[in-house]
């Protein structure tokens, strides 16, 4: 394992050595995993589509299904299936989704603070609590929040006078590079998520070479950011943006540090309004 970050004098760097396109032709669903709460549901990328089969599963009665339930319970799908995906690789994420005011939002150590929509509306955002502080979600948008030991994310699709939804993940063990077995970016209609991983390599040196395999249904910009590790999320070592076309593509990045490379939290974040699998993620030597 390389040192932890504040060990090295040097903040590292990054320089992009290629980008390729693989195949133009793909298979957004290959590999990936149906939700475990909802396994009726097939397996989507998007809740928008989600929803579809959700709504026709169970259509709103203004009794016992209302409105509000259909957007909760597609990203619940989503995203539960994406939280299988990245826990069979030896990690822990976790997800859900639902009104922060009535019956609540709460996931692991994080909550969303329960008010009405109005207030959302009136203020722009919703808040979630961490242990390490809380963070906004705008109104119709998302928000990392990383810093000290924590790193979630926050999404807020849909928010009406009353009930609001909030979406959230939370990982609490980061998966290890390598990885090879697919990995997808779930959207909540549209707002795509980040995917985080811990990076080091077997021999200590000052030059780690990553290989990452993405999947993309549209051409679109990749943002890769690397983190401190645990306990210092919040610090940016390196940051980059990579266009990648439509289909199977392959980016290779070449980190750079004094006297070692550290270890990180690698971020990898696509375009809103895009369907993104990893296919896999190498780290060497």
């Amino acid at each position: 394992m390389f040192p932890n970050p504040f060990d090295s004098f040097v903040k590292p760097s990054i320089s992009r050595q290629s980008v390729e396109l693989k195949k133009p032709d793909f298979d957004l669903k290959r590999g990936l995993l149906k939700s475990l709460i909802l396994p009726w549901v097939p397996v989507s990328i998007n809740s928008a589509v989600a929803r579809e089969t959700v709504r026709k599963e169970a259509p709103i009665d203004g009794r016992e299904v209302v409105n509000w339930m259909h957007y909760a319970a597609a990203d619940i799908a989503v995203f539960d299936g994406a939280t299988e995906e990245y826990n069979r690789l030896g990690s822990e994420l976790l997800s859900t989704s639902g009104d922060p005011y009535i019956p609540g939002v709460r996931v692991g150590n994080l909550s969303g603070v329960s008010v009405k929509g109005f207030n959302v509306r009136n203020q722009g955002y919703g808040e979630v609590e961490t242990p390490d502080g809380s963070f906004r979600v705008p109104n119709g948008g998302k928000a990392i929040f990383a810093r000290g030991n924590t790193l979630a994310w926050g999404a807020i699709p849909q928010c009406w006078d009353v009930q609001w939804i909030l979406t959230l993940l939370h990982w609490r063990d980061l998966a290890k590079a390598p990885i090879s077995q697919r990995v997808r970016f779930p959207s909540s209609y549209g707002l795509v998520a980040p995917n985080f991983f811990s990076i080091s390599t077997r021999i200590p040196a000052p030059m780690a070479t990553l290989r990452v395999g993405l999947t993309s249904d549209k051409p679109q910009t990749m943002t890769l950011r690397g983190r401190g590790v645990k306990g210092a999320f919040q610090d940016v070592l390196l940051e980059d943006s990579v266009n990648v076309e439509a289909g199977e593509s392959e980016v290779v990045y070449n980190v750079f540090g004094f006297p070692l490379t550290p270890a990180f939290t690698l971020e990898l974040q696509p375009q809103d309004g895009t369907s993104t699998i990893l296919d896999y993620l190498e780290a060497f030597p």
